[in-house]
């Protein structure tokens, strides 16, 4: 074989070799690349299809850790680990247990609101209706499940729903459903929550674990009837479901007032008081990645992430709180 041929061989080799090298180390540096999200439950599947976009456009992979927004927020507050966005299911998760030690500002960025789920194997499924359902979910043979209120503001809302319920209709569904079967009662007109280790996976009529998306799977396999979702969640997983009025479904900020009526006191002594359903987000002060941070806030807060949004049966909405940073209000 000639030398001149060799040498160009030899020359391709290496230019082929260079480029595989150069191709291997941008994507090693690229798979560095990476965002914690701590997030509530129910934002699993919206900030899920977020990520998928955020990684396209930044090369950058996101790491999304799901529980109840106050099990969230303690991640920080109490096991003082760090993440570079925090999303929860109500905004008073982050002033309860972030600010100011933690963050100086959150943007609410989503609504939503309170349904009935169930599956055509529910007892009653037939039956069932808005005006009806707190004499079916009252049946001694009907199971039911909420999220812990200690852990998920699904969870406390759930119990507000019920509370909220016998206020508007002078009924009994709350001592019928919650108080006659946990540990939940009402003190001085508040409600108040033991300690998990009284509430969870218990085997009675009502049945509580710790985020309400978890509750799904005992709702398909028929080991409860009706579980208390959000909206969102029953229209992503594709399951039946009763809308509430809105004087119990905790999505109209005109009845603020109303929902405040329901005070709910926790197990670690914090009371949450009714209110809509906001959903918020912010950069904590500890994030290892803070522009990487704030350029998936921008993007939630933008045009994907409202559309995602809106996809995901979660209207977008807009308020920002406290010291927002002039990068993502750009």
């Amino acid at each position: 074989m000639e030398k001149r041929t060799v040498g160009a061989i030899i020359a391709v080799v290496v230019i082929v070799s260079a480029a595989v090298a150069g191709w291997i180390y941008i994507q090693g540096n690229m798979g560095e690349k990476s965002i914690t999200v701590f997030a509530a439950g129910s934002l699993a599947v919206p900030l899920g299809k977020l990520a998928e976009e955020y990684e396209k456009t930044y090369g950058v992979r996101v790491n999304i850790e799901t529980a109840g927004s106050i099990e969230t927020v303690k991640k920080i507050s109490e096991l003082h680990r760090s993440a570079d966005v925090v999303a929860v299911a109500d905004y008073k998760a982050i002033t309860g247990y972030l600010m100011p030690e933690y963050t100086s500002w959150y943007i609410k960025f989503a609504r939503n609101e309170l349904v009935i789920a169930y599956t055509n194997q529910s007892k009653y499924a037939g039956e069932i209706s808005e005006d009806n359902w707190w004499k079916i979910l009252s049946k001694e043979d009907v199971r039911v499940g909420f999220s812990s209120p200690n852990d998920d503001p699904c969870g406390y809302r759930a119990v507000m729903m019920f509370y909220l319920a016998d206020i508007a209709y002078n009924g009994t569904v709350f001592r019928d459903v919650v108080e006659n079967n946990t540990e939940i009662e009402v003190k001085n007109g508040k409600i108040t929550v033991p300690d998990d280790s009284d509430l969870l996976d218990s085997l009675g009529r009502v049945f509580i674990k710790q985020k309400s998306v978890a509750l799904l799977g005992d709702l398909e396999s028929g080991n409860i009837d009706y579980a208390i979702e959000y909206l969102s969640v029953a229209k992503q997983h594709g399951l039946r479901y009763i809308r509430l009025p809105e004087e119990i479904n905790l999505s109209n900020s005109s009845l603020a007032d109303f929902y405040s009526r329901a005070v709910v006191v926790l197990a670690d002594g914090k009371e949450v008081r009714g209110s809509p359903i906001n959903y918020a987000i912010t950069v904590p002060n500890n994030a290892p990645n803070r522009e990487l941070a704030y350029r998936f806030v921008k993007m939630l807060i933008g045009e994907d992430g409202k559309r995602i949004l809106e996809e995901c049966g979660q209207p977008p909405m807009y308020e920002e709180y406290g010291e927002v940073p002039e990068e993502i209000r750009a």
